[in-house]
């Protein structure tokens, strides 16, 4: 037996749906799953975004590696 869950994820103005089958007693592990994916995929899309205003900026490299460690005490203190 299966369950379909649908997931609608709204980023800005634009909107991504997700519908998934789920075996009947596994809805909380996939649930746990998909979250652990959008997490990730959601960073990748802030890293990608600073990746981009890096590209153009006029930052110094001592001034892009300072920015740098402050992001990635951030990230780091997200994830513990």
């Amino acid at each position: 037996m299966y369950t379909e869950s649908i997931l609608v994820l709204v980023i800005e103005m634009g909107e991504i749906t997700l519908k998934l089958e789920v075996p009947t007693g596994l809805e909380d592990k996939v649930g746990f799953a998909v979250d652990m994916v959008l997490s990730e995929f959601l960073e990748e899309i802030e890293f990608s975004i600073a990746r981009d205003i890096l590209k153009e900026s006029e930052l110094t490299e001592e001034q892009a590696k300072e920015l740098g460690k402050e992001v990635s005490a951030a990230v780091a203190k997200r994830h513990l």
